[in-house]
């Protein structure tokens, strides 16, 4: 408000200074008038209207002080801020005020483009950055959107995923240079778990034993004095995701693990017709009974359940139904205080809980709660030597000797039991919904190009009947390597190319030192965002044809 005297008051935007109310108001819950604003009874001259959002930012500002002075932990800083007049128009680095004395890049390099940000809300106030207003149905074409208006190297503020008071991170597109940030990270490279930031509070509050007290911060990570292990980085996180993806990943495991999932899978396949109306649901339900057959050897059968009007199927599986319904609201609640930067700083500034954080705490206990006594359940069963055969094969059975032998030889990489335990749940939980939606995609663009459904249906017919089991009726591992039905496995990339799992290719820190990217030196410890090229035509158009349709022929050797 003292800088925004009369004379500057022409260059603000009266809605802008009611955000920034209104957002004032909202980080403490604070109420206010200025949510029911009657706009007409304003005085319709720009420098009226900006004074009485300044009064209003300033009284709900004021209220909030008082309200927050016994809880603050951070030191105030009165920032400096330089008024502009409100654009569209990107801001560009290296202006008179920039301290920068390195050579301008080369003409080839894309020129740096500063996104406007404010203090503790980033770009996220589309009408004073100029970013396109986030739309879940536009998600795949946000990405190029801001290519478009703001050029392929950028920087924009995002709270709770950058770095500093804006969120600052720099977007690049070039393969070349993600390559530069990539090899700065050494053995122990950073990546986006490390932004989610309502998990790692709930581990840490929920005792979990993936959370660690720091020896020292030389590490990276959050600065809060706790290494969280598979959200971090460092010798946890390489210790814990050592543990976890050994006789996880390795494609002969895998092959091994087969079996139960395709067995899962006929079985929900089954009772598709009965979830014909809802099928995100069902993809759900199907995605747990197969992560069940890898983790337990046993498939829970949900899919089946849930569409039965057996009341004895449903009490069996009951218990099941409620970690579904669960880790799907982890994921959804999660995704929902991400659009929020009010949520990030409550949090982490002010350590406060909002009704949303609770919502996901509530979601995040009962994951916990059945997963945890799920996998002790085995565990028992496992000592008692009552697993069957299948059970014997099932990844937990294999981690729970792999932790028991570490335990006993190797000290420095071992993982305690309770680790163990946590590290099997994560994997359980995350699965389901990050399964489901791949899957979801992946029926979306067949059945939306029947052409493709064909072509891919004749192959798996004949890859069934050549190499199946029981007399070429069943699917097997034969079937589905990539040599026996290629077009299957052009069909997912081409989905994941369409319609990835992320809006965002990685997100990754130069940890070890300063970075040049396109003639600018990026600092150490920046975060960088490698942007998709899905939808660009310069690498994925072919002639006339649009890369927004699906054309699983891209994926062809000759054509890659």
């Amino acid at each position: 408000a003292n800088a925004s005297t009369t004379q500057n008051a022409p260059i603000l935007s009266s809605h802008f200074c009611s955000e920034v109310a209104l957002f004032a108001a909202k980080l403490v819950s604070i109420e206010t008038d200025s949510t029911g604003l009657d706009w007409n009874s304003l005085d319709p001259t720009p420098e009226r209207i900006a004074e009485n959002m300044i009064s209003r930012a300033a009284a709900a500002a004021s209220k909030a002080r008082a309200s927050l002075a016994p809880r603050i932990r951070f030191p105030i800083r009165r920032p400096t801020i330089l008024l502009r007049p409100l654009s569209t128009a990107p801001h560009e680095s290296g202006s008179e005020s920039s301290s920068s004395s390195t050579a301008p890049p080369p003409r080839s390099c894309p020129h740096l483009r500063e996104i406007p940000s404010l203090p503790l809300v980033g770009s996220m106030i589309p009408r004073h950055s100029g970013l396109p207003q986030f739309q879940l149905d536009k998600q795949y074409e946000n990405n190029n959107l801001i290519r478009e208006k703001f050029g392929n190297f950028t920087t924009l503020g995002m709270p709770g995923f950058g770095v500093g008071s804006h969120g600052t991170m720099y977007n690049i597109y070039d393969p070349n240079e993600m390559m530069k940030i990539v090899r700065n990270e050494g053995s122990q490279p950073s990546g986006i778990v490390e932004k989610l930031w309502a998990w790692r509070r709930a581990l840490r509050e929920s005792g979990s034993a993936m959370v660690s007290k720091k020896k020292d911060d030389t590490d990276g990570g959050g600065g809060d004095g706790y290494d969280y292990g598979l959200l971090d980085r460092g010798e946890g996180w390489k210790r814990q995701r050592t543990f976890l993806q050994t006789g996880m990943l390795d494609p002969r495991a895998a092959r091994g693990f087969l079996p139960g999932i395709i067995a899962a899978a006929a079985q929900a396949s089954h009772a598709a017709p009965s979830h014909s109306d809802d099928v995100n649901t069902f993809l759900n339900y199907a995605a747990f009974d197969m992560f069940c057959s890898f983790m337990f050897g046993d498939a829970a059968g949900t899919a089946s359940s849930i569409a039965s009007g057996s009341a004895d199927d449903h009490a069996r599986n009951a218990e099941n139904e409620r970690f579904v319904t669960a880790a799907l609201g982890v994921f959804e609640t999660t995704n929902r205080m991400n659009m929020f930067p009010t949520e990030y700083l409550k949090s982490e500034y002010l350590g406060l809980k909002s009704s949303k954080y609770n919502d996901f705490l509530e979601q995040w206990d009962t994951v916990r709660e059945v997963g945890i006594r799920k996998i002790r359940n085995f565990i028992d069963r496992y000592d008692r030597d009552d697993l069957n055969d299948i059970e014997r094969a099932s990844y937990l059975a294999g981690a729970i000797e792999r932790q028991r032998d570490s335990s006993s030889e190797d000290g420095e990489m071992s993982v305690s039991e309770d680790e163990m335990i946590e590290l099997c749940l994560f994997a359980l939980f995350v699965g389901v919904d990050t399964t489901s939606s791949v899957t979801a995609w992946n029926l979306m663009h067949i059945a939306m190009n029947p052409e493709v459904q064909e072509k891919l249906r004749t192959e798996l017919r004949s890859a069934v009947e050549t190499k199946g089991s029981d007399g070429g009726t069943r699917v097997n591992a034969d079937v589905l390597s990539k040599s026996s039905v290629p077009y299957l496995h052009m069909c997912m990339r081409e989905s994941h190319r369409a319609t990835p799992a992320f809006g965002g290719a990685m997100w990754k820190t130069n940890s070890r030192s300063d970075v040049e990217v396109h003639g600018v030196t990026i600092p150490k410890g920046s975060m960088v965002q490698m942007g998709h090229v899905s939808y660009d035509p310069e690498y994925v158009g072919d002639g006339d044809r649009d890369p927004r349709s699906f054309r699983p022929e891209r994926w062809e050797s000759d054509q890659v």
